[in-house]
């Protein structure tokens, strides 16, 4: 097979062509020239952003008969092999299928040989996150003092995994994400060079897809370039990657600021319909929501976005900037959860359907200052005691109206003496009427009761799906636990507190939670207790341990 795909085709040959790790480069660079080169390195960060490709360019201007510019020159033999993986003094190993200690043993042994044609015998181990501690023990001391012609360079994207002892031994370069625009004008060299049409804003969709992997973005690319084989434009290369169109979450966004409940689960169904995955449609919708956050705050020249996206988030950021950070407070929520879901897609519509019921936020410092929002109307009040009437406002999103601050009575000094001003006439608050509940209430609320306590301590919710109400006397309600469960009514007395708590915010009422066993109805005859139950020793060990006797 003589087609090479765009990331091995193109994979970079000398430090100049590493794509958004100049910090790297430069560094390695520096360090040859002043022939200031380590015996250890580690490269950790994310994958497809050059790690193992620095590897082994470093290896080459290490062992290159005619470095140039502290750049390998290509074309001796060395670079050659190396380029080839045939280089006997340059060993790459995987540390996943190299992980135990033998292979470690076999290295150590290794290391003692000089190199057969190089100035290095240099060891590349990828993934050396995986290695077994067993394994990274044996290399400790090799690594710590090798001889003068081994270098080691490991790869990782997991650093944390890798034992402080070898970080302590070793110079770490962490890899970082390669910008949007970075991978965006790269892809478009190579286009260029392959003589294929392409869309600006495609190819920025290609570079947003690949979450900062450059080896990402071009095997993107070659799906793309294998679909529309000539042009790439917006609309294939959407259709190609899965991407949903940003007019979908405007349209969404505009349905819930509508309210209309109807609308928005046939969107919804819509979507699913054509073949979205949810988890694309919620991490695509988060996105949006956070590019509208941010365009609310001027700084929508930081989200990377082409004109015609920013245009789209212009139309569709109606909301305020509470607004959305309460919505996308919600959908990441969801999102965090959405692969322990059985139902997915009824937990999607449920979460739009809050959404749309979801009323405006309040700005507090606004209130205390006496601003009313536009979309409410006062009227002045002709006596003293401030009164505020509302009228409905047109707007779904219904907000609540600030009252004013109370101005304090003027008092004209009479003497020389300060006289203490009049304090503002403030209208007490009427109390709430509390409902007399039953135990009928509660019955009907405890499903809900247990979702909530579900999010807080999921353990006595499942303890108080076995449990039965016995009774309400309109201040303490009376749990029954099954004959045994012992250990379950220590649990939920301890706990008494937060699920009265629960209780409360369901259904507006301070209560007192009090469990019990439920009694077994057979009598059984009453058995003696042994003599040694009673014995003055067996008492002491009881209550030194604050034992019990079970039978």
């Amino acid at each position: 097979m003589s087609y090479q795909v765009l990331s091995l085709k193109l994979r970079p040959q000398r430090f100049d062509e590493v794509v958004g790790q100049t910090h790297v480069t430069r560094t390695l660079q520096n360090a040859i020239g002043l022939d200031r080169v380590a015996h250890g390195y580690i490269f950790s960060g994310p994958r497809g952003v050059g790690k193992t490709t620095t590897a082994r360019i470093l290896a080459k201007v290490l062992n290159c008969k005619n470095p140039k510019d502290n750049n390998p020159c290509g074309t001796c033999v060395n670079c050659t092999e190396i380029t080839q993986g045939s280089n006997l003094d340059v060993q790459e190993l995987d540390g996943a299928s190299n992980r135990g200690i033998d292979e470690m043993r076999d290295l150590r042994e290794a290391v003692k040989y000089p190199p057969n044609n190089s100035k290095y015998r240099i060891y590349i181990i990828d993934e050396v996150h995986m290695l077994t501690r067993e394994a990274f023990n044996a290399l400790l001391k090799t690594l710590e003092e090798p001889p003068p012609h081994v270098i080691f360079i490991m790869a990782t994207t997991d650093a944390h995994k890798v034992p402080a002892t070898i970080l302590s031994r070793t110079q770490r370069f962490d890899f970082k994400h390669i910008s949007i625009n970075d991978i965006s004008e790269y892809l478009k060299q190579i286009l260029e060079s392959e003589n294929i049409k392409y869309d600006t804003d495609g190819i920025r969709l290609i570079a947003q897809k690949a979450d900062g992997s450059l080896r990402d973005s071009l095997s993107l690319l070659d799906q793309t370039i294998a679909y529309a084989s000539d042009a790439l434009d917006v609309e294939t290369i959407r259709d190609v990657l899965g991407i949903i169109k940003e007019n979908v979450f405007l349209n969404i966004i505009q349905t819930i600021e509508k309210r209309d409940h109807k609308e928005v689960i046939h969107q919804l169904s819509q979507l699913i319909d054509a073949g979205y995955a949810i988890s694309d449609f919620i991490s695509g919708f988060n996105e949006f929501l956070r590019n509208c956050m941010i365009q609310k705050t001027g700084e929508s020249a930081k989200l990377n976005l082409s004109e015609n996206s920013l245009n789209w988030l212009q139309t569709g950021c109606r909301f305020s900037t509470a607004d959305f950070l309460r919505m996308l407070d919600l959908s990441l929520q969801f999102e965090s959860k959405l692969r322990f879901l059985q139902q997915p897609q009824i937990s999607l519509e449920a979460l739009f359907i809050k959404l749309s019921m979801m009323d405006a936020s309040v700005d507090i410092a606004s209130i205390l200052s006496g601003e009313v929002p536009k979309t409410i109307s006062v009227k002045k009040p002709e006596s003293q005691k401030p009164s505020i009437t509302t009228e409905k406002p047109d707007s779904p999103l219904v907000q609540t109206e600030p009252m004013e601050s109370p101005q304090p009575t003027e008092n004209n000094p009479v003497t020389e003496k300060l006289t203490t001003p009049t304090p503002p006439v403030v209208s007490e608050p009427v109390p709430q009427q509390v409902r007399n509940l039953t135990l009928e209430d509660f019955n009907n609320s405890w499903t809900e009761i247990i979702e909530g306590l579900e999010e807080k301590n999921s353990k006595i919710a499942h303890f108080l799906e076995e449990a039965k109400l016995s009774s309400f006397d309109g201040k303490q309600l009376l749990i029954e636990l099954v004959n045994g469960h012992r250990f379950h009514l220590k649990t939920l007395e301890k706990d008494a507190e937060q699920i009265a708590s629960v209780i409360n915010d369901k259904l507006n009422q301070k209560i007192r939670i009090k469990f019990h066993i439920q009694e077994n109805n057979e009598e059984k005859p009453e058995k003696k207790k042994p003599e040694s139950a009673e014995h003055p020793l067996f008492m002491k060990v009881l209550e030194t341990f604050e034992g019990e006797i079970i039978r």
